[in-house]
């Protein structure tokens, strides 16, 4: 985790601090044990997991809470999603923020979170090694900005927004040239600002697989693969 996304976090943290934690949260009966209850009692607000989290996460104020209570609990949970530790699908969370209508919340919260979606967004890029299609769409969601997002995704050999560019193309970019399905929150015009970054980009198959079949043959491979979709797919590269 970088020392940005650190500093995002607490602001996070600092800034929703003002919502208490409330014992008589309103939950539905039939969805949620006092077990399930309890687990959100039984640890400060830090230390709690994704265990004890995920069931208000993906319930929070419909069946579990309301809106400043899920403004208690955000800033944990949107930690440990930049950790990757946290089980379950990112779009399902960050959808939880349309719900909870945050455009309307005030801009200091707003500000604090859009702050922290694109230091995740670019921590993702280089540390992990695959496309998280659901944050990227999500991330577009909610900020409506599809340039920064392709633009915080500098390629570099060095860190994993090669693999992660590679298995974007290897696992989605058919899609995203044919049926859209996994896509179809975005429209035409972000879909050709996504297809002629990923031809900007193109020359680094290439250039990948050559300097990773030594360190990463499975990488290189897989490169070479991404590189054939890209090829086919009726998009000229440079």
């Amino acid at each position: 985790m970088t020392e940005d996304l650190k500093i995002s976090i607490e602001t996070l943290y600092r800034t929703f601090s003002v919502y208490p934690f409330r014992n008589e949260m309103e939950v539905c009966q039939c969805c949620f044990s006092e077990a399930d209850k309890e687990k959100l009692y039984s640890k400060h607000l830090k230390d709690l997991e994704t265990d004890d989290l995920s069931g208000f996460a993906f319930k929070a104020m419909t069946t579990w809470g309301g809106v400043d209570d899920f403004k208690h609990f955000l800033p944990r949970i949107f930690e440990l999603l930049a950790a990757d530790d946290f089980t379950g699908d990112a779009f399902v969370v960050l959808e939880k923020l349309e719900y909870g209508k945050w455009k309307e919340w005030p801009e200091i919260e707003k500000d604090a979170i859009i702050g922290f979606l694109w230091v995740w967004w670019e921590d993702m890029v280089r540390s992990k090694p695959y496309f998280d299609k659901e944050a990227f769409t999500g991330i577009y969601k909610l900020t409506d900005d599809i340039d920064r997002l392709l633009d915080i995704w500098t390629i570099d050999l060095n860190d994993h927004s090669f693999s992660n560019f590679v298995d974007f193309v290897y696992s989605y970019f058919s899609d995203l040239k044919g049926k859209r399905a996994e896509f179809k929150d975005l429209d035409n015009a972000e879909i050709d600002k996504i297809i002629n970054w990923t031809k900007a980009n193109s020359g680094y198959f290439e250039t990948g697989f050559f300097y990773f079949l030594d360190k990463d043959n499975e990488l290189a491979e897989k490169a070479s693969i991404a590189q054939f979709i890209f090829e086919h797919s009726g998009v000229r590269g440079n």
